[in-house]
This record gives structure tokens, C-alpha cells and sequence, in this order.
């Protein structure tokens, strides 16, 4: 199993601004903006390097809101790592198995997650929120 799966499978979220994938690939994240949040992807992150690195903060993921997607798609879930800051958006397949993780240090926790296909919105404890679209490769079902 790779890290990112091992992480989500014990409930864990990493305090690292960062976009996990199922594959075991990840990007670097950044969200800016006070009113409507903006996400950057930046460079591609090793995970086996940041799995073998330190020990990152981690909490444990609570799921605050849950969302199915039309068709059988999947479905969105939101939260926080408990962590004060620690928040996460993510998208699960039909199965229930994790599709990706975007984690964030700095983006508060998630509270609620909506979706008007093929757009989702997530928004935080401060009542900002940040758009996706799911077609995008980076956001996807494989």
C-alpha cells in the first residue's frame, strides 16, 4: 500500500499543503484569497521521501460534511485534522475508496461541501470557500 492510502486507511491527515492522489502521486498546494479562496498547484512532491522524512504533524480526520455526486460518481467529503488549523477536501469513488486528498496548514477546516456538476465548492470555518472543477485531471476519477 502506498503512504498516501496508508495515511487515509489509520484516519490520518498530514498538517502539509499538499494534493495527495489514490496513485500515490502529489503536488504541492497553495490557497490564497480572503473572500473566495485560490488554489495553486505547484511542483510534484515525493511521497515515499515525505513518508521517510520527519514526522509531520498529523491529525485525525474529521469528516464534516459529506456530499454523493450525480450519476454514481463518487462522493466530496470536507474536514478538519483537529488540529485548529489542519483542514482537507477530498473526493472518494463510487467505492468508497479515496480518489484525492488535498490537505492544507493554512485554508482553516472544511465545514461544507456542495457540488453542481461539474463544479464542487468547499467551504471553511470563516465562511470561505474554493471551486473545483471535477473534470480537471488534478481532480478526476481515474
Amino acid at each position: 500500500m502506498n503512504p498516501v492510502l496508508e495515511w487515509w486507511a489509520r484516519g490520518e491527515v498530514l498538517a502539509f499543503d499538499c494534493l495527495f492522489r489514490a496513485d500515490g502521486t502529489a503536488r504541492e498546494a497553495d490557497f490564497d484569497g480572503s473572500e473566495h479562496l485560490r488554489l495553486e498547484l505547484g511542483e510534484p512532491v515525493d511521497v515515499a521521501e515525505l513518508a521517510a522524512g520527519p514526522p509531520w504533524d498529523a491529525g485525525s480526520a474529521g469528516i464534516n460534511s459529506e456530499t454523493e455526486l450525480p450519476d454514481g460518481r463518487g462522493y466530496l467529503l470536507c474536514g478538519d485534522g483537529g488540529l485548529g488549523h489542519l483542514g482537507f477536501i477530498g473526493r472518494l469513488g463510487p467505492d468508497r475508496e479515496l480518489v484525492w486528498l488535498l490537505t492544507t496548514s493554512t485554508g482553516n477546516p472544511f465545514v461544507r461541501a456542495t457540488v453542481d456538476w461539474p463544479l464542487a465548492t468547499f467551504v471553511n470555518d470563516w465562511g470561505t470557500a474554493v471551486t473545483l472543477d471535477l473534470t480537471d485531471p488534478d481532480f478526476a476519477a481515474p
